[in-house]
């Protein structure tokens, strides 16, 4: 499957605007959403800015709506989002999952797909997340095999033994497998890519379609279309 890399974002994201009762017809326990205002009245569209799934896939079912993100430890663009969508997630938590899907790809990409999830089993991604993106982006790291990832990140507190048997575990063999159903059931092709709510799919340069957008922008319009989104197509 090809891979294109595509624009992210920098820069602090409004805040909704406001919060309303839950729509019945999502069964979503807790506030829904009013969308922020955007500069000149900008709305999102339908086929150009966000797609809408052929098949709806089905969501965390812990009362809120799951915002998925597909990504890469080793894209660029990814490690400049992550800081940016945790802002983001961080405003909207009562109402809003977020779940992290590392893409599988060529071979340097599965084993970046096996050490996410290893660290997720290990209850250590969020802290280190991170730390990976520098060893790879910033460092050069390759971080292409268990023995190499355990010693990257032993200066990070982790014991490279645990690390590398969790690698080459069978829970982590199965998460694998699981991402990547749903990376193909959602057609992502490219990263960033967002889900959301088992429903719809946007990303930075879907959503700048139509406009001249720099990168800052593009990564911005594409968490506006989410706010968009949550607001008013994932309530009908």
């Amino acid at each position: 499957m090809k891979r294109r890399v595509l624009l992210a974002m920098s820069g602090a994201l409004p805040a909704l605007s406001s919060v309303s009762a839950v729509s019945t017809a999502l069964g979503v326990a807790g506030p829904a959403f009013a969308a922020p205002a955007s500069a000149g009245g900008w709305q999102p569209v339908e086929g150009q800015h966000y797609e809408k799934l052929a098949t709806p896939l089905p969501s965390t079912g812990d009362g809120r709506i799951e915002l998925v993100e597909f990504f890469w430890l080793g894209c660029g663009h990814c490690q400049a989002f992550d800081p940016v969508l945790e802002a983001w997630h961080a405003q909207r938590r009562d109402v809003v999952s977020l779940r992290r899907i590392h893409i599988a790809g060529r071979a340097q990409v599965v084993a970046h797909q096996r050490l996410f999830f290893a660290l997720q089993s290990l209850g250590v991604q969020d802290q280190l997340r991170p730390v990976v993106f520098d060893l790879l982006l910033g460092q050069g790291k390759s971080l292409n095999t268990p023995q190499e990832q355990a010693t990257a990140l032993a200066g990070a507190g982790i014991d490279p033994k645990r690390l590398m048997e969790a690698c080459q575990s069978f829970s982590v063999a199965a998460k694998c497998q699981q991402a990547n159903q749903l990376q193909e059931r959602a057609d992502v092709n490219t990263v960033p890519t967002l889900m959301v709510g088992g429903r719809f799919k946007t990303s930075p340069s879907m959503a700048a379609r139509g406009a001249r957008l720099s990168e800052q922008e593009s990564g911005r319009r594409a968490l506006q279309v989410v706010d968009a989104l949550l607001a008013g197509p994932l309530r009908a």
